[in-house]
């Protein structure tokens, strides 16, 4: 087809020819090839027009519940929504929960048990009154030095 058809092809499928336009009309009297590529185009129209039902056609009662049911059968359950939904992975996440908050008291509880907090605002272990000392004064120094440069 040329181009001034194919641009109003709707248009031209819609009407008749001489309702279509001067320059289309003009064009499908003196074109053999559009005005046949053109009246097949309308009987294809036609033929599909004849398939159309004479009535709206309505869903069987149900339908709707039926899809739904299926989409429903048709949803995989992750493996994490099977704790989620029975009673053995709900108890289970209790438990879960449960020993966490028993040891996390327990090692809170493990390391505030020695020690206090110094004038610097740091955390400080307290020193047993009952060790005993060991060498003098720079001794016990270095010795505390080399501890924390260890650690």
């Amino acid at each position: 087809m040329h181009g001034s058809i194919r641009d109003r092809l709707e248009d031209l499928l819609r009407a008749e020819p001489t309702t279509a336009g001067h320059e289309g009309t003009a064009h499908l009297l003196s074109c053999t090839e559009c005005s046949t590529q053109l009246g097949q185009m309308k009987a294809q129209a036609e033929m599909l027009k004849t398939l159309r039902s004479p009535a709206e056609v309505e869903p069987a009662p149900g339908f709707y519940a039926r899809v739904m049911q299926r989409v429903e059968e048709g949803v995989r359950v992750s493996m994490w929504g099977a704790f989620a939904t029975s009673r053995f992975g709900t108890r289970l996440v209790y438990a879960s929960l449960t020993l966490a908050v028993v040891l996390g008291s327990y090692v809170v509880a493990e390391n505030n048990q020695d020690a206090y907090v110094g004038r610097h605002g740091m955390l400080a272990r307290s020193v047993h009154l009952d060790a005993p000392v060991f060498g003098d004064l720079q001794q016990q120094r270095d010795a505390v030095l080399e501890n924390f440069a260890s650690h």
